[in-house]
């Protein structure tokens, strides 16, 4: 191979593997964007009752982060206005007018993925001030029970602090005086409370999260645990049973810090749930929301920004490139015999829309019956392009009365043959009629027949839905297949099959 085809060809393979590689490892794109999404279907129904006054109910709801991607929001809120709102780190959806005694039903929709894996990298705490309504006296008790665990690595400190929740106190043995003032503190200010004052003593920066865990399931008022940082990552801490998660993505939080998920003013809340379901969302959807909700410059200019009536086109054009590459290996690799290069590529284009097994007969019909007229025109000695004019008449009309017989039959299919290539196919008739002129209608056959398969083959190629989305994602893969078309031009080998037709001379002393 000469070296400006071999330096193009790298630079072709190259190109895309950087551009994959950025994509991938620096924006976070998937190697493989071919697994379906997997995710919540969260609902929220209220009802609301209020008097003469205006009534004003705020709920914490889930927005898009880097944990976090939200999918289709949907606002119901009848009589009442809604307003979205950032509180801190939380966002919060208020809804607010006059429901009146009779009430107001409202509610909130969407679907939710949660990104976090283990290992993710997480930002560290912004500091977090200490809990409300604790007085020096209960600060210093909790200072008393922690101290044993300060010469403790982070996270056997938060083991500790968990197994306080369970009642086991091994490994400090505080005495009895500070056990029942700790038992009092938590019934004053409640579990949660009691931890955040215990683990800010410990050192463990922490704060009150109110969500949902993500399991199907009805809820009607939303769960309460305790976010700590162990230097690395957030762990979950569940103030009433003491276990600890390193598994963000198993909760979905609602609020972060003092906020709580529900608040009324001059109301009252009557009826709320949230309801939790699994759902699978195609391959296709969970792309389009990653890329649609991201501003990097690269995700600006991606094809899923297309008006949608035309990212279907682009779909298959994106492979157009795949299947002339596909066609090259066959005919010069191989050995398969076609009408052309273009033929096979655009027949299984048609293909799509008569079906694979409608579009070959119909291929195979149009062309036997072009092949017998012009035999017959073939008395008639016309020139060139009156002739192929003709014969293209010929075509139309073979097709015209396929579409009406399938009307007449119920079958669709039939009727989709107007996207097949009229000039193809009369260029393909007056091939074949040479061609058996020249070498015997057995040659003829056989070159409709490696047609028919080189379309077969690059048909199935196009509807594979994997390759669609790897280069609809990823379409600098396009250089890549530039890059082969560069190597399989500089092919100077034998075909496979003239490897099988000279056999015998192989075996010749």
């Amino acid at each position: 191979m000469k070296r400006p085809a071999a330096l193009l060809a790298v630079a072709l393979f190259l190109f895309p593997l950087l551009l994959i590689g950025y994509r991938v490892f620096w924006l976070g794109y998937p190697f493989l964007p071919t697994a379906p999404g997997k995710v919540w279907r969260l609902s929220m129904d209220a009802s609301v009752k209020g008097g003469d006054k205006e009534t004003s109910v705020s709920i914490g709801l889930p927005y898009t982060h880097a944990d976090l991607l939200v999918i289709e929001e949907k606002i119901q809120s009848s009589a009442l206005r809604f307003n979205l709102l950032r509180e801190g780190e939380n966002q919060i959806g208020v809804w607010s007018g006059v429901p009146g005694s009779s009430g107001e039903a409202f509610g909130y929709r969407a679907m939710v993925q949660v990104h976090s894996k283990p290992g993710q990298k997480f930002k560290p705490p912004r500091p977090d001030p200490s809990p409300l309504g604790v007085s020096p006296e209960e600060r210093a008790l909790a200072n008393r029970l922690a101290g044993p665990w300060n010469s403790l690595d982070l996270r056997e400190r938060l083991q500790r602090v968990a197994a306080t929740v369970r009642g086991d106190w091994s490994g400090s043995s505080p005495d009895e005086a500070d056990r029942k003032a700790w038992s009092t503190l938590q019934e004053r200010h409640g579990k949660p409370v009691a931890l955040l004052l215990l683990l800010q003593a410990c050192g463990l920066p922490a704060r009150r999260v109110e969500g949902l865990y993500l399991v199907e399931s009805v809820n009607t008022t939303p769960s309460t645990w305790i976010e700590v940082w162990t230097g690395t990552g957030w762990e979950n801490l569940h103030p009433e049973t003491g276990d600890t998660d390193q598994k963000p993505g198993s909760l979905l939080p609602l609020v972060r810090g003092r906020l709580p998920a529900v608040r009324v003013s001059q109301g009252e809340v009557t009826e709320i749930r949230w309801i939790l379901n699994r759902e699978i969302l195609s391959k296709w959807r969970m792309h389009f929301e990653r890329i649609a909700h991201s501003n990097r410059f690269l995700d600006r200019w991606s094809l899923f920004h297309l008006p949608e009536e035309f990212q279907g086109t682009f779909r298959i054009l994106l492979l157009v490139p795949m299947g002339a590459l596909l066609v090259g290996v066959l005919r010069n690799v191989v050995g398969f015999p076609t009408f052309g290069i273009f033929m096979p590529v655009l027949m299984a284009l048609a293909f799509r829309t008569t079906g694979l097994a409608y579009g070959l007969g119909i291929f195979a019909g149009v062309v036997f019956i072009g092949y017998g007229v012009r035999r017959w025109i073939d008395k008639l000695h016309l020139l060139l392009v009156p002739r192929l004019s003709l014969i293209l008449t010929l075509v139309v009309v073979c097709v015209t009365v396929f579409a009406l017989v399938g009307n007449k039959i119920g079958v669709r299919e039939f009727m989709a043959v107007g996207l097949l290539p009229f000039v193809i196919l009369t260029m393909t008739i007056e091939r074949f009629f040479v061609i058996a002129e020249e070498a015997g209608i057995r040659q003829a056959l056989w070159t409709s027949a490696g047609t028919a398969a080189v379309a077969t083959i690059t048909h199935e190629i196009l509807h594979v839905e994997v390759l669609q989305l790897t280069f609809f994602v990823y379409p600098e893969l396009l250089f890549a297949v530039a890059g082969a078309q560069v190597l399989l031009g500089r092919y100077g080998g034998y075909r496979l099959s003239e490897i099988l037709r000279f056999r015998t001379f192989r075996r010749s002393p």
